[in-house]
């Protein structure tokens, strides 16, 4: 099976489907979140705490800088 490979292709349930941009959240799947507090972390990364709007879940994202 061909998928256009204009986004990235994840294998889920062994089906291929189309990446979703952005995070959802792990408990209830919403792409809401607040962000809590945003710090450097070790060599080029971004640390941000998040929170679900939804249910009140926060997950810790790491995120590339830009070097611009």
């Amino acid at each position: 099976m061909r998928v256009p490979t204009s986004q990235p292709v994840t294998a889920t349930r062994g089906r291929f489907t189309q990446e979703k941009r952005g995070i959802e959240c792990p408990s209830c799947g919403c792409q809401h979140f607040r962000v809590l507090s945003t710090r450097r972390s070790f060599g080029e990364r971004i640390l941000r705490r998040r929170e679900c709007r939804h249910c009140g879940r926060r997950v810790t994202t790491y995120e590339a800088a830009d070097g611009a």
